[in-house]
């Protein structure tokens, strides 16, 4: 318990030390994106790379898959009822909200210090994830909206995917592992030596993003989307861990994704959507302190 307590406040220490990097003027927000490109091209890929390694493929990991991809769908759904009365922004802001985990950018992260053998799971789960961002939850709001995009948008968005060079790695390995091809111990040793310094700059890119300042307007808007995510998270989450009839670390490692923050995906949708990017952007930043939290306590009870 105490390892996960000092390991969670190494992440809020980093978040906070890159938060008042940047307002003291030695960072900026562009220093932020430089890392964000660092992390999503060579740090991330080489952290799936050692997860993936030498997994055998089973059935549960296509039902990671199938999970990532149900679980934006019904979140996403729920958020459309909710707010139905709401104007065409309002309502792709709540739908947004609901559906899509940063997995990537923070839970590989956390995680990789606590359960490296969860990797795959959570790796499985965001492949379903990604599916959904990319395509599948924009397709579902424009026909919740009654916006009429040309198709081959829809199909634009989804090769997208494989320039995500992590989306392309999680592809890869996962096609690796079904036929049995495990990388030597002289390449992985390389590969982990970039995944070491994934956790800490992806908790320090999320302070130089990190935006805490708001009017009260804004900020009453943003607490109804987080109290309706996280109350349909933490059931979620629940639901996961003590209904399904699978392995003790595949379900904490579904608890952990329910508990997720909004998907960067998710807050890039909400503004082309017609959202102010202020909005979205604190959105994404609480989210990212609350899930923390949740996902700290979730370990500690569960563990």
């Amino acid at each position: 318990m105490a390892a996960i307590f000092l390991q969670s406040f190494s992440f809020l220490l980093v978040i906070l030390v890159a938060y008042l990097s940047k307002k003291i003027g030695l960072l900026t927000p562009k220093d932020g994106t430089i890392l964000q490109k660092i992390i999503l091209n060579l740090t991330l890929p080489a952290t799936i790379i050692i997860g993936f390694n030498a997994v055998k493929v089973d059935l549960i990991l296509f039902v990671m898959v199938g999970l990532g991809l149900l679980s934006n769908l019904i979140l996403i759904l729920v958020g459309g009822f909710i707010w139905q009365k709401k104007d065409a922004a309002d309502r792709s802001l709540m739908m947004f909200s609901q559906a899509g985990y940063n997995i990537g950018n923070f839970t590989i992260p956390f995680v990789q210090g606590f359960f490296p053998a969860a990797i795959p799971f959570i790796g499985s789960f965001d492949m379903g994830n990604a599916l959904m961002l990319f395509g599948g939850s924009p397709m579902i709001v424009d026909k919740i909206l009654g916006i009429d995009r040309e198709e081959a948008g829809y199909i634009q968005r989804a090769l997208s995917l494989f320039r995500s060079p992590s989306f392309t790695t999680y592809v890869v390995m996962f096609l690796l592992a079904l036929l049995g091809i495990v990388l030597p111990t002289e390449l992985t040793s390389i590969f982990e030596l970039f995944a070491s310094g994934n956790a800490f700059l992806s908790m320090f890119m999320v302070g130089l993003y990190l935006e805490i300042d708001m009017d009260a307007k804004a900020l009453k808007k943003i607490s109804k989307l987080l109290s309706v995510r996280y109350a349909l998270a933490v059931p979620v989450a629940l639901l996961f861990y003590f209904v399904l009839p699978l392995p003790e670390l595949v379900r904490l490692s579904l608890v952990l994704v329910a508990l997720a923050p909004v998907g960067t995906v998710s807050t890039i949708n909400m503004i082309i959507y017609g959202n102010e990017r202020a909005i979205s952007s604190f959105l994404s930043s609480i989210s990212i302190i609350l899930s923390l939290i949740l996902m700290t306590l979730a370990l500690t009870l569960l563990n």
